[in-house]
Parts: C-alpha cells; structure tokens; sequence
C-alpha cells in the first residue's frame, strides 16, 4: 500500500488542528506549578517565575523570595488540575485552569512571558486570612 507524501502531510495538519495546542514543556511547567502548590514548595517554582511576577493587584513585585514562601503556606492544597485553555495574549501565553480542591473547582490563570517566565500567577483567590493575636488583653 503506497501513501503519497501529500497525504502524510494533510493527515499531519488535519491530527494538528484537533489535537490541544499544549506542548510537553507547557505540561512540565503547569505540573511544576501545581506540585509546588500543593507540597509549599518554593524552590521548585522559583526558577520559572520572573523578578517581577504579579500575584495580586495589592501585592507588591519584585519581592518574590519573601512573599511567594508565605503566600504558599496559606494556599489550601489542590488534589489535581485540568488544562480548560491556552491562549496567545500579545507575545505571552495564558493558561486557564481548573483546580480541584475537595470536589471544589476554582479556576487559576497562569500567564508565560516569550522568554518561558511566569508573569501573572493567579493563586491568591484561596489563601486563607491570617490574624496576629496581640499578647494584650483588651478589655
């Protein structure tokens, strides 16, 4: 049975435009996102975020060494995450997700710089508020 080198390449095209657009690398990336989430773990995520990553409008950048370890202790732990959509904004990549939480799904955007970098890092909608307790009684 000969196929023609024509139909090889439309069969490729045709699987490329329905198969999902995510790379391996893209997976790799999100995996560590999650993993690092869900085990508080700074050191593995710290290599793909950029210096001047944006968490929350009312965080301040650039200070991710001491910010993003206390932002991850207070995150609840998501059991797992799906992939709902990847798109290009400009030269970046958004990813939207959906994370589970004991049967809870909430959704977290992830946005990539051309260079690979997270620049949007959209974890904060879970955190947990945190009060100091003053070691004076008021009364």
């Amino acid at each position: 049975m000969k196929i023609s080198i024509k139909k090889i390449i439309l069969g490729i095209a045709f699987l490329s435009v329905l198969s999902p657009s995510m790379k391996a690398q893209d997976k790799k990336e999100l995996d560590i996102v999650f993993n690092s989430i869900k085990n508080n773990d700074y050191k593995s995520l710290k290599p793909l975020l950029d210096d001047y990553v944006k968490i929350n409008a009312n965080i301040p950048t650039g200070m991710n060494d001491m910010v993003i370890p206390q932002v991850l202790q207070q995150l609840q732990r998501p059991d797992s995450y799906t992939v709902v959509k990847k798109e290009k904004v400009g030269s970046n990549i958004r990813f939207e997700t959906e994370y589970v939480y004991k049967g809870k799904k909430v959704n977290r955007n992830f946005e990539f710089n051309s260079e690979g970098k997270i620049i949007d890092l959209d974890i904060l909608g879970d955190a947990k508020t945190v009060q100091a307790k003053s070691s004076i009684d008021h009364k």
